[in-house]
């Protein structure tokens, strides 16, 4: 027993070699009761990665972010009380052996765990997801994506690609709530079995961000950004019908990449398909302050037909820049970039109130301070490397400012 708990624990602490860039510890696992929460209230059984063995199931499953070039180890420890499970790399090219598909790789049994080394090639957009029984167990919870990102710069899509302020990722899934049941789910490993009966598939619910409905309004997918910034939309699918988006035409929207790839020449589109394990990159740039909405259809593949639709608020508002939205240049904030303390004064010692808001480049908040005087210290020592908006709102006026934190 003593040492079985010191193996985990050096499984979930340990570094490997002096020439891994990267490690990241997922556990794979099923739900101990219902948790997961539909937008009508109801919870369902799901399978999912987690980063630790405590860590509730959501859908996606943890994002993984790399550096183009990185060498990568992941490790899975598989507590899903029965079946194998993997992680296959879905688009990212890496080697037969590492890639997670059973048959030409290698599958971990429940209480056990394995081992994923690579060399991460393209800055891009990609998925993970379990092979293992894959209909069932991707449909179940089993799957997130993986960014890719330039050495260079986050605010690059790649190398001598496109520069941007602000990034969103969104991954839509369906749940058919018939499969999210204990005697469905939970289901033994049978080493015999060559098929897995499973229901028809008729979901009830679909997702953007594990998320629908009233879940969706003010949530971290909303698209939050001011007039002439340039916004980048991740998208993929993993689910098992096809969407299509359709896009204000106020974001001026431009498909630049797909699956993983730049394309060979972008275009601009106020209408996108995307289709079951696609990945595509949109790029945005509002040259107006408006609010909407970008719809998102799911249809059949079967019969084509529209059977959801789905909408993700999109709040274009203020300028990029502080020098244009601050004609009075009345706000100085300083050091950018900074690393322990953001600085943020008024002119001429002037009294001001109100509080600071900063947001990452997915548009959530990460920190929000009010003040009251001329002067505001921000400790930002806890927040990640990155970009940032910063937002001073007072009664009557607002400023925005772009920081990078190092």
């Amino acid at each position: 027993m003593r040492l079985g708990i010191i193996f985990c624990l050096l499984f979930f602490t340990m570094n490997s070699f002096a020439q891994i860039d990267t490690t990241v510890s997922l556990v794979s696992k099923i739900d101990a009761f219902p948790q997961f929460e539909l937008y009508d209230g109801n919870q369902i059984y799901m399978m999912g990665y987690t980063t630790t063995i405590g860590g509730a199931i959501k859908a996606p499953s943890p994002t993984l972010n790399f550096k183009e070039g990185d060498s990568v180890r992941i490790d899975m420890w598989n507590l899903s009380q029965g079946p194998p499970h993997t992680i296959h790399l879905h688009g990212l090219d890496v080697n037969q052996e590492n890639d997670g598909v059973p048959a030409l790789s290698f599958a971990v049994e429940h209480d056990d765990t394995g081992s994923y080394f690579f060399k991460v090639p393209h800055p891009g957009t990609y998925i993970y997801h379990c092979h293992e029984t894959s209909v069932l167990h991707v449909q179940a919870g089993m799957y997130g994506l993986v960014i890719v990102r330039p050495q260079s710069a986050d605010t690059l899509t790649w190398e001598n690609g496109y520069s941007f302020h602000r990034e969103y990722a969104w991954m839509t899934s369906e749940i058919d709530t018939n499969w999210h049941v204990d005697s469905i789910i939970n289901h033994p490993h049978d080493t015999t079995a060559t098929t897995h009966l499973i229901l028809d598939y008729n979901p009830q619910h679909f997702l953007v961000n594990g998320m629908s409905e009233h879940q969706l309004d003010n949530s971290s997918a909303e698209i939050v950004g001011g007039e002439g910034e340039t916004i980048y939309l991740r998208l993929a699918n993993i689910g098992n019908y096809g969407n299509t988006y359709l896009f204000p035409a106020g974001l001026n929207a431009v498909v630049i990449a797909s699956d993983g790839r730049p394309l060979p020449a972008s275009f601009s589109a106020d209408t996108l398909e995307v289709l079951p394990g696609e990945r595509y990159g949109v790029l945005f740039e509002a040259n107006s302050q408006f609010l909407d909405s970008i719809q998102v259809d799911y249809f059949s593949l079967n019969t084509q037909e529209v059977e959801n639709t789905q909408y993700v608020n999109v709040d274009i508002n203020g300028y990029v820049g502080v020098s244009e939205i601050n004609i009075e240049s009345r706000v100085l904030m300083y050091p950018n970039p900074a690393s322990s303390v953001l600085n943020i004064e008024f002119e001429n010692d002037e009294q001001e109130s109100g509080f600071v808001r900063m947001t990452n480049m997915l548009g959530q908040n990460v920190l929000e301070q009010k003040f009251s005087g001329s002067k505001v210290a921000l400790n930002i020592n806890t927040l990640k490397s990155g970009m940032y908006t910063v937002q001073v709102i007072c009664e009557n006026r607002q400023w925005r400012q772009q920081l990078i934190i190092n």
